[in-house]
């Protein structure tokens, strides 16, 4: 066979592993079209728009964003909430995860079932999650007040309120979140068994410590995890709804009420679609602006092919 029917050969078999390539792909394709990209569409539409979820939307322009933010002081009791969310439960669940990371990266008997251990709360329905945390913060005969209470008695306190006390309601479904932390645990876990053991060895050599070598050692070889499950975390943190939908309803004092939470009243009990979809992309923007911020970061991630 000739060099040019030989590159012709090729080039046919492409076209035909191309074309079957969309077919096999078509499933999905078609999904994403129908159930995302339509969705996505309608509801940029729809944020322009008075609609009651019943007749013809009828478009209003700008009205909607107006409304929200410059008429609207629930939808910046929300944001408010939201952000504080964030910015205090991303950092607790990054250092929560490291620290359980290192802990159960021992070789020790048994210790494939501690990590189990800690990874099962991931795999726990959120509204059995949220039921069985209603019970523990629960202010007057909850498990966790009950350990407490020796200290509520030695200092003479009151016991805390919890999910009940407006000052220590968003703390407590924070403290809440951290039960998961074995998620992000088990991909530090990973990147923490692939870093060379060369590298411990040469630094026991130079008379490094174990704390030594976490800190000049695991710890930067662990950023890119670190970084990731960060992105992840305030992605996450700006979606939360459910705990405070099953646990507080928003409140004592609207102090849960978190965006998601207003989103979904908008949308169902006030069947105003219209706000909703604005809200909807309110949020999206300011999710995408803070995690362009927070990707300026990567300069400081450290990677394994880096020292090359």
């Amino acid at each position: 066979m000739s060099k040019k029917n030989k590159t012709s050969s090729l080039s046919g078999l492409r076209k035909q592993e191309k074309k079957l390539g969309y077919i096999f792909a078509s499933p999905w394709l078609i999904g994403l079209v129908i159930f995302g990209a339509f969705p996505i569409l309608a509801s940029l539409f729809l944020s322009f728009t008075r609609y009651r979820m019943v007749g013809t939307p009828e478009w209003i322009g700008l009205a909607n964003y107006r409304a929200l933010m410059f008429n609207d002081s629930i939808f910046w009791t929300s944001l408010w909430n939201t952000l504080y969310h964030v910015f205090l439960s991303v950092p607790l669940g990054l250092f929560v995860g490291i620290i359980l990371a290192l802990l159960l990266n021992s070789k020790i008997r048994g210790i494939g079932i501690y990590r189990t251990l800690f990874y099962l709360p991931n795999v726990v329905s959120i509204v059995a999650m949220s039921l069985l945390w209603l019970w523990l913060f629960q202010p007057n005969f909850g498990l966790i007040n009950q350990v407490l209470s020796p200290i509520y008695n030695l200092f003479n306190m009151e016991p805390l309120g919890w999910y009940r006390d407006a000052d220590l309601s968003k703390l407590t479904l924070i403290l809440m979140g951290l039960w998961t932390a074995g998620g992000s645990m088990i991909i530090y876990l990973a990147q923490m068994q692939d870093i060379p053991k060369d590298y411990y060895e040469a630094a026991e050599i130079d008379g490094a410590n174990g704390f030594q070598q976490i800190i000049k050692i695991t710890l930067p070889l662990m950023t890119p995890s670190i970084f990731f499950n960060f992105i992840m975390g305030i992605i996450a943190g700006f979606q939360v709804f459910a705990i405070a939908y099953i646990m507080t309803q928003g409140g004592p004092g609207r102090s849960t009420y978190y965006y998601g939470y207003y989103l979904f009243d908008k949308m169902i009990n006030d069947n105003n679609m219209g706000q909703a979809s604005a809200m909807a992309w309110i949020l999206l923007l300011i999710t995408l602006v803070i995690t362009l911020i927070a990707l300026t970061l990567n300069r400081f991630v450290f990677y394994l092919g880096d020292q090359d």
